[in-house]
């Protein structure tokens, strides 16, 4: 009898540590401090300034992200409207950089981001990457638009926690409020300093890449920082003076407050004892033949 179970245990102990998942817990996020929507343009061959880290996050974000079924080189913009200027132009153009360009499909407005997060909780859409527009720049986030993402914020903890990329800029509490509800304790704190600005080790392997030309004043200002509980989130950058500039992580990364095992911990611990339990049968075998 004991022999049935034992090899089962084992079986599965294997299988789980040595073949590949279908897709990783966790999508990788950039959440940062700047206005870089406001700081960049394209000169006619490239993006310069802050539109250049913009095209290169965004590209980190659509080929790592790991979303079940979402719809391959596509992003939600939430905030802007296509053709407005500001905030709306730069992501319209970091896209059209990208190899091959991605698709962005703009909401703007706070009725037309309820519906996307009805559309995403029913299937009937499923970027690849959602976008959050900030407001440092024209045709960005209102306060309005802002309550809603607060209200949907275990909406965007999902997505996230499922596999979907996440990309923001500044902008407070119609911007972060969401944010807060998810990680009670963080703070966006309105002093940043890009002179100086650096990537952390944790940025580099998160997002090669970028360097720190494309974060720091040669692209442009930053406004915010991130302080206080940042939970399950990794600095990526820092900015001149060494205060939090931005925030998140790379593919496998979940939202959660600190102290809460992520899906990928509770893996590790549900495998831990997966072993321990196969360890204590074979032992109670061996000590009944013995």
């Amino acid at each position: 009898m004991l022999k049935r179970i034992v090899r089962p245990i084992y079986a599965l102990a294997f299988l789980a540590t040595f073949l590949p998942v279908p897709y990783a817990f966790g999508g990788p996020v950039i959440l940062g401090g700047d206005d870089l929507t406001d700081h960049g343009s394209f000169n006619g061959t490239v993006n310069v300034a802050g539109w250049l880290y913009i095209e290169k996050a965004i590209g980190n974000l659509l080929t790592t992200a790991t979303r079940p079924g979402a719809t391959p080189n596509t992003i939600a913009a939430l905030g802007s409207a296509f053709g407005g200027g500001g905030a709306g132009a730069a992501i319209q153009s970091a896209a059209a950089q990208l190899v091959p360009p991605a698709t962005v499909t703009y909401y703007d407005g706070a009725a037309a981001i309820t519906q996307f997060f009805t559309d995403l909780a029913s299937g009937a859409t499923n970027p690849a990457v959602i976008w959050i527009a900030g407001n440092g720049a024209g045709n960005d986030i209102d306060a309005t638009e802002g309550a809603v993402l607060t209200a949907n914020a275990t909406a965007l903890a999902n997505y996230v926690n499922s596999g979907g990329g996440l990309m923001s800029h500044t902008g407070g509490p119609d911007v972060y409020g969401w944010l807060t509800v998810l990680i009670p304790g963080i703070v966006e704190d309105p002093t940043c300093n890009s002179v100086g600005a650096t990537l952390t080790p944790a940025g580099l392997a998160a997002f090669p890449g970028l360097s720190n030309s494309d974060i720091d004043n040669n692209a442009g200002p930053c406004h915010t920082s991130f302080s206080g509980n940042l939970g399950s989130l990794q600095v990526l950058a820092t900015d001149g003076d060494g205060l939090n500039y931005i925030i998140g992580g790379g593919a496998g990364t979940i939202i959660t407050p600190a102290g809460i095992p992520t899906l990928s911990e509770w893996a590790q611990i549900g495998m831990a004892a997966l072993l321990v339990g196969g360890g204590l049968l074979a032992i109670r075998r061996n000590r009944q033949l013995s």
